[in-house]
């Protein structure tokens, strides 16, 4: 859900006090207001020769340091007024994705995203459902019947770097519970989960799902 109105008013004139003084001409409102996916957009003209990554690093941690941990994205640099509203769709993507991580960059673009980005750009595309369901299907489905949360499982040990020790304890588990639950994990997938192949595939799929998930609340 978007943030209270007077929230994003608030961040309107503080994103617009950090453009002043960074001496950025900019347009800043809220956009969607009163909508789910409210936000604050900043239109900034760029001086001629101006370093991007020092101008916006300079803004965002003006904002940062009066908003706390706001997600801030930035769409491409365009020459022409008729690109702009592809510079804002973009930059809104990319903050759906960046709000979905857990990065503590001041800041992201669409190359900050890598692979969660790209599987954000294609979560529409039939072949990358059909995949998703392909790894996944069984264990989404023996949850939704148990009522189990062996997806979290699987994600936050693949999270983990395939740390198990790290794993149960994100998950408030004792190894051995932990372990018990990946066990039936592999049963449930017919898989392996020392098999490298398998887990960066399994990982792959688990990024797809949570960008389905996003659009699909």
């Amino acid at each position: 859900p978007a943030p209270p109105v007077g929230e994003l008013s608030a961040l309107a004139e503080t994103a617009a006090s950090a453009c002043k003084d960074a001496r950025l001409a900019a347009l800043v409102g809220v956009l969607d207001e009163g909508g789910p996916h409210a936000r604050v957009g900043v239109l900034a003209s760029l001086p001629a020769r101006a370093d991007v990554e020092t101008a916006l690093t300079e803004v965002a941690t003006r904002i940062r340091k009066q908003s706390g941990d706001t997600v801030m994205a930035a769409g491409s640099v365009v020459e022409t007024i008729q690109d702009v509203r592809r510079s804002f769709l973009e930059a809104e993507q990319v903050a759906d994705v960046a709000a979905r991580g857990q990065g503590a960059r001041l800041f992201y673009r669409l190359p900050d995203l890598r692979l969660r980005g790209l599987l954000h750009l294609l979560r529409d595309d039939a072949r990358v459902q059909t995949f998703v369901e392909r790894e996944l299907g069984p264990l989404l489905e023996y949850d939704a019947q148990r009522g189990s949360d062996l997806t979290r499982i699987l994600e936050l040990y693949l999270e983990a770097g395939r740390n198990k020790a790290v794993a149960a304890q994100q998950a408030h588990l004792s190894r051995p519970a932990f372990y018990e639950r990946l066990r039936r994990i592999e049963r449930v997938l017919d898989a392996d989960l020392d098999d490298v192949e398998s887990c960066v595939s399994f990982h792959v799929a688990l990024l797809a799902l949570s960008s389905v998930r996003w659009e699909r609340p």
